[in-house]
């Protein structure tokens, strides 16, 4: 047994480059192997106030099978089960970047509702944790990093600024190292985790959400095409060119006027008779036919105005107000030799917006330049030139079409990755189920239904199994007239709760799922769960399936 006890460690990356504020969050993923206990964490702290020096310590959360999805539901599904001894680190001079790097081993203690020892039984894995008095110092790496030996691996991860809330910037991967014995009595604690996705999802909407202009930024020297479908009112093709088209170098004078965090008005030419700009709108095809607002941010409003605040964007911003385009960053067009210009190419019928060598806002000597081209047809054109890597964490960039309103969230994409899409003419998100608290012994959980559509009913199924070929993949149901809705949870060992929005008398969206307060044996069982619901209207099957749920039964 003594060699069970053996002190061992799993290193993450080792040099730092960047860091998020004081009291942020830095989230990864574990894959447990076999059952160990985590003792502690080392870590790069950081504080650059002047009044040092400071007790550092953090707050261990774990969760759901994985951080992605879940950082914004705060506290959620996640469950604190530890915080480390204080240490004591050194502060800087009130200056940022002044305090220096420390490098601190966190030796965790019980906390929260946990009483023992932070064990982990085989199986996924989210952790959150929670920085009091230091900052994370992490890795800016292009893609997510997994670090692997037998008995465990990390997947990480991502960081923001204020703990369990969005925006979250990835990849940002901890610097440190899990230091861990193996065996130990694992704590029981309950997960809830959905997996799988609902069907079906249209959205008028699209965006990518670029955490850090430094390490997400990859449109320099590209372009990128919207093609316009008037009848059904969207973009039918939004796609790279395969040969990138320039930015068409302005022949006009900078707009006049231009200062930081502001729109223009800008006068559509010709001035004999505008040539309108169409666009996908709710309602109907939207058309800007005398003015539009272009935004010192990197964006166009197309009909009214949407202010510009700070300049940084957020999606909820976005996807409300006015319809907008365009790359949304925090630019500053008034430091030399920044300009905005609006150009009319008669021959070729386009409206040319440039952005032209503007440097992000508080960071000299960041130059990016794009223009965004609006042809006649409704088309759209955005291209890139040289675009600034020299933003962190504090300049995200966001690049997409929102008809405003209240438009429904599509999530971001990564365009270099997913391109080319399609918009639609209406939004419907997918079929969702969620669970509002851990399945702990003796508790109920609420499972809702949620996105409907129409007035129908429907099936809650909670079920002890799913079994291949439910998960994690799915079974695709075109072979019974649904394509595209899947099947997760194996249904002939569970049972189907009655769901409806119809009003009918002790029937809800909701089903209570009670938890049995015994026997100890059901603690780390799971549950599954899905919903189907009836709606002749979506496919030859009539039916829209939800994503899935895992609830593992726990005590706390």
């Amino acid at each position: 047994m003594s060699a069970l006890a053996t002190a061992q460690s799993l290193a993450l990356a080792s040099v730092p480059g960047n860091n998020g504020n004081v009291g942020g969050g830095i989230y990864f993923n574990l894959t447990v192997n076999q059952t160990l206990t985590i003792n502690s964490i080392d870590y790069h702290a950081k504080n650059d106030g002047a009044a040092g020096p400071y007790m550092s310590s953090f707050d261990m959360f774990v969760g759901p099978g994985t951080y992605v999805g879940n950082v914004s539901a705060n506290p959620g599904p996640w469950v604190q089960v530890a915080s480390t001894t204080p240490v004591s680190i050194v502060g800087g001079t009130g200056v940022n970047g002044s305090g220096p790097t420390t490098i601190v081993n966190g030796v965790l203690n019980p906390a929260g509702p946990n009483t023992g020892t932070i064990t982990l039984p085989p199986g996924n894995y989210g952790v959150a944790l929670r920085a009091t008095n230091h900052s994370w110092r992490y890795q800016n790496f292009g893609t997510l990093q997994t670090f692997s030996n037998a008995d465990l691996s990390a997947t990480a991860g991502a960081a923001s600024n204020a703990f369990l809330t969005l925006p979250t910037f990835s990849p940002r991967v901890f610097c440190g190292a899990i230091n861990y014995t193996l065996g130990g009595t694992p704590m029981a604690f309950a997960q809830r985790e959905p997996y799988g996705e609902g069907c079906y999802k249209y959205f008028r909407s699209f965006y990518e959400f670029m955490g850090s202009t430094a390490t997400n930024q990859d449109l320099s020297n590209r372009s990128i095409t919207f093609t316009f479908d008037s009848v059904n009112n969207r973009y039918s093709n939004v796609a790279f060119d395969a040969v990138p088209v320039a930015p068409v170098t302005p022949v006009s004078l900078p707009l006049a006027g231009a200062a930081d965090d502001n729109n223009l008005v800008i006068n559509l030419e010709p001035a004999t008779g505008p040539q309108p700009i169409l666009f996908p709108n709710i309602g109907g095809v939207g058309v800007a036919a005398a003015t539009v607002e272009m935004c010192s941010n990197g964006y166009i409003n197309l009909l009214g105005t949407n202010a510009p605040g700070t300049g940084n964007p957020t999606t909820a911003a976005f996807l409300t107000g006015t319809p907008r385009i365009g790359n949304w960053v925090d630019l500053n067009p008034t430091v030399a030799p920044g300009a905005m210009h609006y150009d009319y190419d008669a021959v070729n019928q386009q409206h040319l917006f440039t952005w032209n060598n503007c440097d992000l806002s508080g960071i000299a000597t960041s130059p990016s330049t794009f223009q965004i081209a609006f042809f006649a047809s409704g088309d759209v054109q955005i291209r890139y030139g040289t675009m600034s890597l020299l933003g962190g964490g504090g300049w995200p960039t966001l690049v997409g079409f929102s008809p405003g309103g209240v438009s429904a969230d599509p999530g971001t994409i990564d365009l270099s990755v997913d391109l080319p899409i399609s918009t639609s003419g209406i939004d419907q998100p997918p079929l969702a189920l969620a669970a509002n608290v851990n399945p702990v012994l003796g508790s109920t959980v609420n499972l809702t239904t949620s996105n409907e559509t129409g007035i129908s009913l429907g099936l809650c199924f909670v079920t002890l199994s799913d079994l291949p070929p439910f998960s994690p993949v799915g079974l695709d149901l075109g072979i019974i007239g649904a394509p595209g809705c899947v099947a997760n949870v194996d249904i002939n060992q569970g049972v189907g709760n009655l769901i409806s929005n119809a009003g009918l008398p002790g029937v809800s969206m909701t089903v209570p799922f009670a938890i049995p307060s015994g026997p100890p044996s059901i603690i780390g069982n799971s549950f599954y769960c899905q919903s189907v619901w009836l709606d002749a209207t979506q496919n030859a099957g009539g039916m829209l399936t939800s994503n899935a749920l895992r609830l593992r039964v726990g005590i706390f």
